[in-house]
């Protein structure tokens, strides 16, 4: 598609491809999984994702770029066309483990915390609110759907989606317990930070993916290395956290094994950006975000599941 003589129009963003499919597949696996169980979804599930690993070659070209940069930090080449299938294999159980979580499938002994830990929630056992910043590295909706279910304290996701009342809709028919509430973002206003303010001020969380550019102004970004290169964060999860005044935890929830390992730590008691320069001061929190990512991505990466290009603005841009 070109706009003008000459000149290509400008890829699609993440969200506006991602989120419609997304919903439907998870509609479809529900469908499944309830009638027919994990082990026939995985088997069902194969054909269908090697059909797409090999005909969504940006998708394919884009975890392989993920893989190439951990090999590189890691010191020994990781190539070939088959690396990312992996992630793929990967981000498909994850959808199984999803459904699992929340119809109750999944034990509160197979989620592992550090220390003494029995649920997240011991993270504010006064029940004075937090913020949660995600990434999509991990399966997160695991841990949320069990600590839900054993203490239910509502907890609301922001997401990039025109789709949030669908899956709403979804999370409610597969299981009327949950306290999950998904709200479609696509710029933080004001009326957005007041309602999520109230939502903190009553002690519930608010959780929001701090590893993606924002839909829709790209000016409104901070340049952090990652895996030796140059990537584009968002800067609204940081004005936010600055609005709710409310301790920030990065948290993230990997599958080894038969069980699901909580990873977390405490970015800040309270996030303060100067006015004047909102960037710079987030950089400095959104460096030690990057950081902890970058572990993780290192220590689990068959578990990263950005299937769009964490780089390719600052491919195009740097």
């Amino acid at each position: 598609m070109k706009t003008e003589k000459g000149k290509k129009s400008p890829s699609l963003h993440w969200a506006d491809v991602e989120e419609s499919g997304a919903y439907w597949g998870l509609k479809f696996l529900a469908l499944i999984y309830r009638l027919a169980g994990r082990r026939v979804c995985l088997v069902f599930m194969f054909p269908v994702l090697l059909f797409f690993y090999l005909i969504l070659s940006s998708a394919r070209r884009s975890i392989n770029q993920f893989n190439k940069y951990v090999s590189d930090m890691q010191g020994h080449q990781k190539t070939g066309f088959w690396q990312g299938f992996p992630n793929f294999l990967a981000f498909g159980a994850a959808a199984l483990d999803k459904l699992a979580a929340w119809d109750g499938d999944i034990r509160k002994d197979k989620i592992v915390f550090p220390g003494k830990m029995k649920t997240l929630f011991e993270l504010d056992v006064d029940k004075n609110g937090a913020v949660l910043f995600v990434s999509h590295l991990g399966n997160v909706e695991v841990m949320r759907a069990i600590a839900a279910l054993t203490e239910p304290r509502p907890i609301t996701v922001l997401v990039h989606t025109k789709h949030a009342q669908r899956f709403n809709r979804l999370m409610a028919r597969f299981n009327p317990a949950s306290t999950l509430k998904l709200i479609e973002v696509t710029e933080m206003g004001p009326d957005v930070a007041v309602y999520l303010k109230n939502c903190v001020d009553r002690g519930e969380w608010v959780v929001i993916a701090a590893d993606r550019p924002p839909v829709g102004d790209r000016s409104n970004i901070i340049w952090i290395p990652f895996l030796g290169h140059p990537a584009p964060f968002a800067l609204g999860p940081y004005v936010l956290a600055h609005v709710l005044e409310k301790p920030v935890f990065q948290v993230a929830c990997v599958r080894v094994g038969d069980k699901f390992v909580v990873e977390f730590a405490k970015l800040t008691d309270r996030m303060m950006l100067r006015r004047k320069d909102r960037h710079k001061s987030a950089e400095k929190w959104a460096t030690q975000y990057a950081a902890w990512l970058e572990m993780l991505a290192l220590k689990y990466p068959e578990q990263w599941f950005n299937f769009f290009s964490f780089w390719a603005a600052s491919e195009d841009e740097h």
